[in-house]
This record gives structure tokens, sequence and C-alpha cells, in this order.
């Protein structure tokens, strides 16, 4: 666990993590490029802007009116996972 109460992640968004990384890795598989906030709602049923809030805390930044870089998230997301994760008591 981290020192600092701003590394900590909320459970409901470690909760969502996984449908992240497998709508992600679905989408590399694709070649798709780039995916949007709201294409990921749409197919999850969360809301877009709390994706977007989500893949903060991993530091996962959409560049406005292109989306997130398929790639770079799905790497980030595997690493994530891979290392295990703080949770908010």
């Amino acid at each position: 666990m981290t020192d600092s109460k701003n590394d900590l992640i909320p459970e409901p968004s470690l909760r969502r993590m996984p449908w992240y990384l497998a709508y992600v890795s679905m989408l590399r598989e694709r070649h798709v490029d780039y995916v949007s906030s709201t294409q990921i709602s749409r197919e999850l049923k969360v809301d877009s802007s709390q994706i977007a809030k989500d893949l903060s805390f991993l530091d996962i930044k959409g560049k406005t009116r292109i989306g997130y870089e398929v790639s770079s998230s799905s790497t980030s997301s595997r690493s994530f996972s891979a290392s295990g994760a703080a949770t908010a008591q």
C-alpha cells in the first residue's frame, strides 16, 4: 500500500479496470488505434465522464476529438493489473 491518500484508487474504479482492459484488448486485436470514452461508454454501459476519471488514475489521458490511444491504454492497464493496486478503505 502507498503512503499518500492521492495514490489510492477507489474500489469501484478498481472493479471497472478489468472491463476496460478486456475492451481495449479486443480493440487492439482489431487493430484500432484510438477509442473515445463515448465509444467505451456505449459498449460497457458506464458514463463517459466516469471512464475518463477512472483512466486518469492510471495516468491515461485522452486527446480531445481523437480519444485514447489503444496501444498505450492496453499497456498501462496491463501494467497496473500485474503490479496490484492500493484501494481506498
